[in-house]
């Protein structure tokens, strides 16, 4: 698969999950370009500033709907929260 011509935000998005989704069969020649889109999407909704943009909360939503929708396909569902387990033990608790 070709590296994408993403701005900033986008390519990290790509970046960062682009192999985790490759090694788990999500991301494939066939789906490549629909995680374009959604590595574009993010990258929309991280630089967008709905406070000063026209239009910004509605075009926020919009892309929000538009994020969630592909990245259930990408098996990055955001419905239900996942524990983990710390090595061996399952705390239940975050540690900072």
């Amino acid at each position: 698969m070709k590296k994408p011509n993403l701005k900033d935000s986008a390519m990290d998005f790509y970046a960062r999950h682009s192999p985790r989704l490759k090694k788990s069969g999500h991301l494939t020649e066939s789906t490549h370009d629909a995680f374009i889109l959604l590595a574009r999407t993010w990258g929309e909704l991280v630089d967008l500033n709905p406070h000063v943009e026209k239009n910004g909360f509605i075009r926020y939503f919009a892309l929000l709907k538009w994020f969630q929708l592909y990245a259930r396909g990408f098996g990055m569902n955001t419905d239900k929260i996942v524990e983990v387990e710390a090595e061996g033990e399952r705390t239940g608790e975050f540690e900072y």
